[in-house]
């Protein structure tokens, strides 16, 4: 009898999979993503005749970017309304569609407009949606494990981008252009199957016992809340004028445009996510990184490095950047204890002393181990971006979250970049630029660093006063 009291006294949660069919998520977001962005560092050696028939110069290209970007990121932001209303299985395969649509769509393609529209607007807002969604399942299915599966989708994406310049070239060869985007497009069409294999999280949720501890903090919250839910009843004056100042603001406020904002934007986000350095750090480092790999190889040029060293230095790049990769799958569940953020921090750190080493040596040795370093630091700022914002906020907000930092990454882009590029040439020089990408990196790391200190005193101030009220609780 007793054995059977003890049994139904067990309380439980369901707690993300960490495994099992998340596994096939993992394959449903590395086909994703690896079809999606696959093709997109080969642009250049897909169209460049293609382009020069049509007349399209650098100046055409980079309004494409910037038409592209702006698409990216608004279709991003608004995945985290769509998520309210829609699955996320009917969002990947809204995407996926809109994919294969750009890339079956350039093969036709015989005018500058139409090579803008198929090339440059379906796949960049197919891309905001398929980043968003695929890391907001993979948040989902994995928590403890959420780090080594990221790092082995990233790690695989990253081989088949080495790959594909080579597949590239041999199809223009043996089949020509056309053939080859046709081939491309069959490709894309694999992001279909990808879509089809999402299924609701719900359905694989893992049972876990309540310990003791967790039950106490839970019964104390509930405590809490209804402690403040009967001081509320006692002062019925004052909740009865709250209430009616509230009504009355709501009257006021309930149109159109503040339902369409607190749609597009939650409360809670606001007060916080948007508040932190999560929501602005990542996407400034992933700017400054980007823009540093672009300027690199002109730089180098220009400080008379042949032309065997500097496909060494961009080489060692992509080593340093896919040896870390690789060591994320090993070292996942070692970081997951020790703090994403904290990790975040610190590559942002080795991002700074990367690039200020190699402005301040001369050393053509030297400057490879800084340049390989960089390399290093490129891989914690591209794959921990989706943990660190799983970190900061609730799994129901990460889409919304992640839409956010894709919105601001899609401004930055636009803003900054015109800015570093102008920079560059009014003074005419790379190392001006180079420092001002340092001093991205340098503010990001100096104001996080800060937050980090704060929220861990504060957390240690809120458990020591749990466990003093506990502590009364247990003598009275």
């Amino acid at each position: 009898m007793s054995a059977k009291e003890s049994t139904e006294k067990k309380k439980y949660k369901l707690v993300a999979p960490d495994g099992g069919y998340g596994y096939m998520i993992a394959l449903s977001a590395t086909i994703i993503l690896t079809t999606a962005t696959m093709f997109q560092g080969c642009f250049g050696l897909i169209f460049k005749n293609f382009m020069e028939e049509l007349g399209i110069n650098s100046v055409h290209v980079t309004v494409m970017m910037g038409i592209g970007s702006i698409c990216s990121a608004a279709s991003g932001f608004l995945t985290g309304t769509f998520v309210k209303f829609m699955s996320l299985r009917m969002l990947t395969l809204l995407g996926a569609v809109l994919l294969n649509i750009g890339t079956f769509g350039c093969v036709f393609a015989n005018t500058m407009f139409t090579f803008y529209v198929f090339n440059g607007i379906f796949p960049s807002i197919a891309l905001g949606i398929l980043f968003n969604v695929s890391f907001t399942t993979l948040n989902l299915y994995f928590v403890e494990k959420r780090m080594m599966v990221i790092s082995f989708c990233q790690t695989i994406i990253a081989l088949v981008t080495m790959v594909v310049p080579m597949f590239l070239k041999w199809s223009l060869e043996e089949y020509g252009f056309r053939s080859t985007l046709l081939l491309v497009s069959g490709i894309s069409m694999n992001c279909i199957f990808g879509a089809i294999l999402i299924q609701p999280v719900e359905k694989y949720m893992r049972k876990v016992e309540i310990e003791e501890k967790d039950e106490l903090l839970i019964s104390d919250k509930e405590l809490k809340q209804k402690l403040k839910s009967e001081v509320k009843l006692n002062d019925i004056e004052g909740n009865i004028s709250e209430k009616s100042l509230e009504l009355s603001e709501e009257n006021e406020k309930t149109n159109r445009l503040t339902k369409i904002y607190n749609t597009l934007l939650d409360k809670s986000l606001r007060k916080t996510y948007l508040l932190s350095c999560v929501c602005y750090g990542p996407t400034l480092c992933m700017f400054a990184d980007v823009t540093y790999i672009v300027m690199l190889p002109q730089a180098l040029y220009t400080a008379h490095w042949s032309q065997d060293n500097v496909a060494l230095a961009i080489s060692l790049i992509g080593f340093g950047d896919l040896t870390m990769r690789i060591v994320f799958i090993f070292i996942g569940n070692w970081m997951f204890k020790f703090g994403s953020a904290e990790i975040y921090v610190a590559g942002i750190i080795l991002a700074l002393v990367a690039r200020l080493g190699q402005l301040w040596t001369k050393s053509f040795i030297a400057n490879m181990i800084f340049i390989t370093l960089a390399g290093i630091a490129r891989c914690s700022i591209a794959i921990l971006l989706p943990v660190v914002i799983a970190d900061a906020v609730l799994p129901e907000q990460f889409s919304s979250a992640m839409g956010i930092s894709m919105m601001f990454s899609g401004l930055t882009n636009l803003s900054l970049g015109f800015a570093i590029g102008g920079v560059r040439d009014l003074t005419n020089s790379y190392d001006v630029a180079f420092y001002l990408i340092a001093s991205c990196f340098a503010l990001v790391a100096i104001f996080w660093t800060i937050e980090l200190f704060y929220k861990k005193n504060k957390h240690k101030r809120q458990l020591r006063r749990e466990y003093l009220r506990q502590k009364q609780n247990v003598k009275s």
